[in-house]
């Protein structure tokens, strides 16, 4: 097992032999194994500690020299130590020294299709800055990669994560639930919000952030072209919408993978979405959670935010031009960069006023929206939405804008009942005819066993 950080040759470990570098959390456990990943999250001292006992591969983003797409890339093996939490401006780091044990200079990559699936790498490749942790040896990576070496050095043999014993407090009744959620305590500067997941497993993340057991995305190298084919194909369903985050909003709602997190105000809502689908795994009921987001009232937008249309937008760059956002730019150069100028003629379409300069630590930040009540299922869910900007940092680090505590929900079908007397059941959650229709059947169908 070892660490592989691929990044650009910018970063001070390409260029010293020892020395201090910091590298953004944001970017952290992208292709990792959901098994690993798991284990590691939320950042901790046991888990930082561990990454520091593995090796590591530093690696730049490959090139290509000539028109047959040879690839090549600085290659260099280290130790790390000192691995530590670093809050930076409206940033957040993970701080560490680092120690070069063998430089392989510049070197010629096999054919990326050759190790791509090996390594488990996904649709970007190595052509993104990320930090995974693969559980194969030093030697093996280099190999696939087509890179042989000699002289021996650190392999990264058999490592095994610590366990991330999460307790959870177990909710199985719904006083004890209400109970919990009374007492707990938030500043006036703060609101809450309420999230329910019917697998405890499943993490805080948009749809279109979500990974595959590999630890890669599944759509988010696709967002513009998602959006540009559904905007192709079904121009008039979006006619009505003023914002990219109303486009945004429908899209989410017919199921289209966006960059938004369904959030409610309404902890009962949660609990309801907790329990509404229940499976079994070998037998036996699988938990859900309830998550319960605290977040400073300065996080939280409404729907005709400039700071909520700067992100919104972004999904209609191209990921192309999205990794050209250098957001460690002054606010000067950022805004006369290529790619900030199509964001801002983006903006304009919809808001002809706005200024024409964009923050770009804006661009990076988890934002609660509290949306327009455009149809009734926003309405009768209480909802409000997480948009998450370009490399939010994920609430499941613990490092996130928005702090977040869980509760184990366990006897779902005992709690689905308890909540059909506070009124929250399907035609309620899921407002219209057809709901309330099914509700009814299944109401009356309870007497079926009876001789009438």
């Amino acid at each position: 097992m070892f660490n592989f950080i691929v990044a650009h040759e910018h970063f001070s470990f390409f260029q010293l032999e020892k020395g201090y570098e910091k590298f953004p959390v944001s970017r952290l456990f992208e292709s990792t194994s959901e098994s690993i990943r798991n284990k590691l999250l939320p950042l901790s001292d046991s888990s930082l500690e561990f990454l520091s006992s593995l090796p590591v591969i530093f690696m730049t983003e490959p090139n290509s020299e000539d028109f047959n797409a040879i690839e090549y890339s600085v290659i260099r093996i280290a130790v790390m130590s000192d691995l530590k939490i670093v809050h930076e401006k409206k940033e957040i780091f993970i701080g560490f020294k680092f120690l070069i044990l063998r430089d392989l200079g510049y070197r010629q990559l096999a054919r990326e299709k050759d190790y791509s699936h090996m390594l488990e790498l996904g649709a970007f490749g190595l052509h993104r800055t990320h930090w995974s942790v693969k559980n194969i040896k030093v030697d093996d990576a280099l190999n696939m990669m087509g890179i042989q070496v000699l002289v021996p050095h650190p392999t990264g043999g058999e490592a095994v994560p610590p366990d991330n014993n999460e307790d959870l407090e177990p909710i199985n009744d719904v006083n004890n639930y209400l109970a919990e959620i009374l007492a707990h305590s938030f500043e006036d500067d703060e609101e809450v919000f309420y999230r329910g997941h019917s697998d405890y497993r499943y993490e805080l993340t948009p749809s279109l952030y979500r990974k595959n057991e590999a630890g890669n995305f599944r759509y988010r190298q696709y967002e513009s072209e998602m959006i540009n084919e559904l905007l192709t194909i079904q121009p008039t369903e979006f006619m009505s919408d003023r914002y990219m985050l109303d486009k945004l909003v429908r899209m989410q709602h017919y199921g289209l993978p966006t960059r938004l997190l369904d959030v409610t105000t309404n902890p009962l809502i949660a609990l309801y979405f907790a329990c509404s689908s229940m499976k079994k795994e070998n037998g036996k009921e699988v938990d859900g959670n309830v998550i319960v987001m605290t977040t400073k009232k300065s996080q939280i937008k409404f729907f005709d935010s400039d700071t909520v249309s700067c992100i919104a937008n972004l999904s209609r760059l191209s990921e192309t031009m999205k990794k050209q956002l250098d957001l460690r730019q002054n606010k000067n150069e950022f805004n006369y960069s290529d790619p900030c100028v199509q964001l801002l003629h983006l903006i304009k379409d919809e808001k002809s006023y706005f200024k024409h300069v964009i923050e770009p630590t804006d661009l990076q930040r988890l934002l609660v929206v509290k949306g327009r009540m455009s149809n009734p299922r926003i309405s009768s869910q209480s909802g409000a939405f997480l948009i998450f900007g370009e490399d939010a940092v994920l609430p499941e680090t613990g490092y996130s804008d928005i702090q977040v505590k869980k509760f184990r929900v366990q006897d779902k079908s005992k709690l689905m009942n308890q909540l059909a007397r506070f009124g929250i059941t399907e035609s309620t959650v899921y407002p219209g005819i057809e709901k309330a229709a099914g509700e009814i059947a299944k109401k009356y169908d309870s007497y079926k066993n009876f001789d009438l």
